[in-house]
């Protein structure tokens, strides 16, 4: 563009014919205009006026400048023209700018949109599969363990009459590893998808889950519960679940707490989960990304959250303890609320 208005300027001065500079210099102008660059363009709107200038004061013959000479009003009057030609161009500039970032923005929305109902899905996929495996396994496994060991107790007995005590010990090995199999299966059951969340919905699950979570790491947690009872949407309830599951897992593993706090808000239209711990604590910036050995946790609860349309924030400091707080906004379940 630069070589381009060179070449104009030295033709206007090495020619007395009369150009018109608005529409020759203009050309330049229109040139740049692709590049989006209101800088340049306004940069070389300034040159083209100080070149049409001195382009007048080199050709006109000294003592000959007159205010009212038409040539230096033509002259004024095509660096007017540059200006409004500039001023027109750096409209469309901008305006061209905007609908590029407005169809970005759009683009953006959408794909984060895609993505959340993608998210959504396969969280409601997870859920599906976990509760069909618990049926499948109580359904066969179970009913089949539960068999074995009706029949081993009456081999037991018929045994019994004829006191060899050596097949009597085998029974009983045989009869408590079964039964410690079974127990082991209901757990397994149980942590794919416990009955308490069908039956009494998110409060009773975090309740029964707390109490498990005392049981085994021996931290002293409770669960708080704020507001009106009332069921949420299915998916919505089995998401703060899990979301719960995996912060009070992170906690065991990391935080070192004395004390864990589940709280259960239901307002009338916003429902808040808060897990608090009075543990060591993190810096969350440093976990903003998943790295090898740590902030995967921080990920799946972030996109658990992003796929009912809930705000996840996590609130920590070394040495101040962690925070974790969902809100979910939206309207009850019409399933009755039970209590456990």
């Amino acid at each position: 563009m630069f070589v381009v208005a060179l070449c104009l300027v030295g033709a206007d001065l090495l020619t007395w014919i009369q150009l018109d500079i608005a529409t020759i210099f203009s050309l330049p102008l229109v040139l740049v205009a692709p590049t989006r660059s209101p800088r340049l363009l306004w940069l070389l709107v300034a040159l083209l006026t100080i070149a049409t200038f001195a382009v007048y004061a080199y050709q006109i013959p000294r003592g000959a400048f007159l205010l009212r000479e038409t040539f230096f009003v033509n002259r004024v009057l095509d660096v007017a023209d540059l200006l409004l030609i500039g001023v027109l161009l750096h409209i469309r500039m901008n305006s061209a700018q905007a609908r590029e970032t407005q169809a970005r923005l759009i683009k953006e929305q959408d794909e984060k949109l895609e993505a959340a109902k993608a998210s959504r899905r396969l969280v409601e996929v997870q859920e599906t599969e976990r509760r069909d495996l618990a049926n499948e396994l109580h359904d066969l496994v179970g009913q089949n363990m539960t068999a074995l060991n009706i029949n081993l107790n009456i081999v037991k007995m018929e045994c019994a009459a004829s006191a060899n005590a050596q097949v009597g010990a085998r029974l009983d090995d045989s009869l408590k590893l079964v039964e410690e199999t079974i127990e082991n299966l209901r757990n397994v059951m149980t942590a794919l998808r416990p009955p308490v969340l069908d039956d009494y919905g998110l409060p009773g699950v975090l309740r029964w889950y707390v109490e498990q979570f005392k049981r085994r790491t021996g931290v002293a947690t409770s669960v708080i519960e704020k507001g009106s009872p009332r069921r949420l949407p299915l998916a919505t309830e089995e998401t703060l679940f899990r979301i719960a599951q995996e912060a009070l897992g992170n906690v065991a593993k990391y935080a070192r707490p004395g004390k864990v706090t589940v709280t259960l808000d239901t307002e009338p239209e916003v429902t808040r989960l808060t897990i608090v711990d009075d543990g060591c604590g993190f810096d969350p910036l440093a976990c903003a990304r998943p790295a090898k050995g740590y902030g995967w946790g921080l990920m799946i609860m972030r996109e658990r959250a992003a796929a009912i349309g809930a705000e996840l924030a996590v609130e920590s400091a070394p040495g101040h303890g962690t925070q974790v707080i969902v809100t979910v906004e939206g309207a009850s379940s019409s399933i009755p609320v039970r209590r456990s």
